[in-house]
């Protein structure tokens, strides 16, 4: 799995209540499934999948013949 690294400031109280209860090595993986299942229950995320096939439907329709014209051309 790919992964980035990124700074994330939080209240001290958050930060010593996190490290309390998340085991030595885990504060990633816990932060990690917090922020995934909040992004779940988002209106405003949704699958990736989805959006692609979305974006699909917004493409203009070309025939054949219009797409080897404009491969021709040199231009889509």
């Amino acid at each position: 799995m790919n992964t980035s690294r990124i700074t994330v400031s939080l209240p001290d109280y958050t930060y010593q209540n996190l490290v309390r209860i998340v085991p030595v090595g885990q504060i990633s993986r816990f932060v990690t499934e917090a922020v995934e299942q909040k992004m779940a229950s988002a209106k405003s995320v949704s699958d990736p999948v989805a959006q692609f096939l979305e974006a699909g439907d917004n493409l203009p329709r070309k025939n054949t013949a219009a797409i080897l014209a404009a491969i021709e051309k040199g231009r889509l």
